[in-house]
């Protein structure tokens, strides 16, 4: 987790319903992947609508965004769904560095990286990390060869490192994507706090946002609805009566909203109060 507690986003697999194009469907999903790393966002939730599924392009394309640049050609085989990566934004977050010299690195230096070689049945393996050469991972553990993992640089000379757990890394690192069935069975089967989105919510006010700050020390769940659906079609009412359904663009000058300008401004007002770490 980024913080106190985990935050996650819901958006319909319907999201790229109305856009055609491949390269705008792309440049689309990598808004989403933006405002999930500028506000530090755990887990991006992809929840299937019947009238249009797009999960797979979705999820793919969120993954790759949020992969470091040096490990994307070893975790993602060539796809059509991929075709048009590269008008994705940079996320320029903590796990995705620029450097790729062993000599600028730093003891307790923390990198993604990806198995290449395993050493046997005692443990350890060669990892990729974005720099000149892999690097030694000396564990007892034993790893499988293109698995992910976060590993801290322990020694420079020679040069080793060792695997390290996600809750020892401070501050953001990243998201996750996963795709699900049904927005409703995701949340039942979570003990979050749910803040749904829709034009006829409760005007965001800086007493409401204070209030779901204060509610949701167990986690946060953020539900945007479709291009063409409310949340309300998603949810049941018993759901509905749950959550704190909330409008955070009150006086709109547009007949309609998109989905990508509804998370970004939601997730700019419940970051005025989200509590430091």
């Amino acid at each position: 987790m980024s913080g106190p507690c985990e935050r996650s986003i819901l958006i319909p697999s319907s999201y790229t319903m109305e856009t055609a194009d491949p390269r705008l469907r792309t440049a689309k999903v990598g808004l989403i992947a933006r405002a999930a790393a500028v506000f530090r966002i755990d887990r991006i939730v992809v929840y299937r609508d019947d009238e249009f599924d797009d999960s797979r392009f979705i999820s793919t394309v969120l993954r790759y965004a949020e992969t470091p640049q040096y490990l994307r050609k070893l975790l993602f085989p060539r796809m059509r769904e991929l075709r048009h990566a590269g008008v994705l934004p940079p996320l320029r977050t903590a796990h995705h560095p620029v450097g790729s010299r062993s000599s600028t690195l730093k003891v307790g230096e923390i990198r993604v990286g990806v198995v290449v070689e395993s050493v046997g049945s005692d443990g350890g393996a060669w990892v990729e990390v974005g720099l000149d050469r892999p690097v030694p991972l000396k564990s007892e553990r034993r790893f499988q060869k293109g698995q992910r993992l976060n590993v801290r640089i322990f020694s420079l000379s020679p040069l080793a490192a060792e695997p390290v757990d996600r809750s020892e890394i401070p501050g953001y690192w990243g998201y996750e994507t996963i795709v699900v069935d049904s927005a409703e069975d995701y949340l039942l089967s979570r003990d979050e706090f749910i803040v749904a989105t829709s034009r006829r919510g409760t005007p965001v006010s800086f007493d409401l946002l204070n209030q779901i700050e204060r509610s949701s020390s167990k986690g946060l769940a953020v539900v945007f609805g479709s291009p063409a659906r409310g949340v309300d079609a998603f949810l049941s009412r018993e759901m509905l009566e749950r959550c704190c359904v909330i409008n955070t663009i009150p006086h709109q000058g547009t007949e309609t909203v998109r989905v990508e300008e509804a998370v970004f401004s939601t997730l700019a007002l419940l970051n005025l109060v989200r509590l430091e770490e």
